[in-house]
């Protein structure tokens, strides 16, 4: 499988149950040091005493690594081993800084100016 198809899609919400027999999930966050961190884990449902369950093997567990750099790492790992989809979450953003949604810009050139 060539990285272009790998799939890259947003990780689901807490109690959402993913349907992908396999995929790969990479989750960014911001330690008590402000420090980045990454885990990377490669998740498979196998057939166990008759029943489907989810194998999860961590490839990478708070790996010092940008969300980009981690996500990139990841499809290239999913491709290798043809997984198809790479669900991803970054909690590393500083939402204080975010711009709020209904924020216009003609407002924020006003406000500059006086």
């Amino acid at each position: 499988m060539r990285a272009i198809q790998v799939r890259i899609l947003p990780a689901l919400d807490p109690g959402e149950s993913y349907v992908d027999p396999t995929f790969v999930l990479v989750e960014t966050t911001v330690d008590g040091n402000d420090e980045t961190t990454t885990t990377i884990e490669h998740v498979a449902s196998e057939p166990v005493d008759g029943k489907r369950r989810w194998r999860i093997t961590t490839v990478g567990q708070s790996v010092p690594l940008s969300h980009a750099g981690a996500l990139e790492w990841a499809v290239s790992f999913a491709a290798m081993h043809d997984i198809p989809i790479v669900y991803q979450r970054d909690e590393s953003r500083d939402p204080r800084y975010a711009a709020a949604p209904s924020a216009r810009p003609s407002a924020a050139a006003s406000s500059a100016s006086k």
